[in-house]
């Protein structure tokens, strides 16, 4: 099965999430946390994916800002020990890309799905 923790400072997660439900339909095989909206602490939502993640799953955890208070404590957690990616720089592309792909999700397909994602980052000039 499928599935991506989409975790940011704010409600950035959230907000992603109901994109992808409004662009696909479904949403369903995504779950956000949206941090620092109040004092409480979300490494346990963390924990809690990953602990659910079996060794059949395509997991991927998405983070906001690379070497940030969220990508630290997904960090800790050490995910890819159970199997279960982490990217960070997290943008709507990618995030449809992976649910999308027919491919499985293995850590080169990813790393792909990365790179084209990052290259529709693009300042417009008219």
């Amino acid at each position: 099965m499928r599935k991506i923790l989409l975790v940011s400072h704010g409600r950035l997660a959230s907000g992603l999430k109901n994109s992808i439900d409004i662009l696909l339909g479904d949403s369903s095989a995504v779950i956000a946390i949206d941090a620092y909206l109040d004092n409480s602490d979300y490494t346990m939502k963390i924990r809690e994916f990953i602990d659910k993640c079996k060794p059949s799953d395509e997991a991927i955890i998405f983070t906001d800002i690379l070497g940030g208070s969220v990508f630290q404590k997904v960090l800790l957690e050490q995910p890819e020990k159970r199997g279960v990616l982490h990217v960070t720089g997290m943008n709507l592309p990618v995030i449809i890309e992976c649910l999308l792909t027919p491919d499985k999700l293995t850590e080169k397909t990813v790393d792909k799905i990365a790179s084209v994602a990052a290259s529709q980052l693009k300042r417009v000039s008219i």
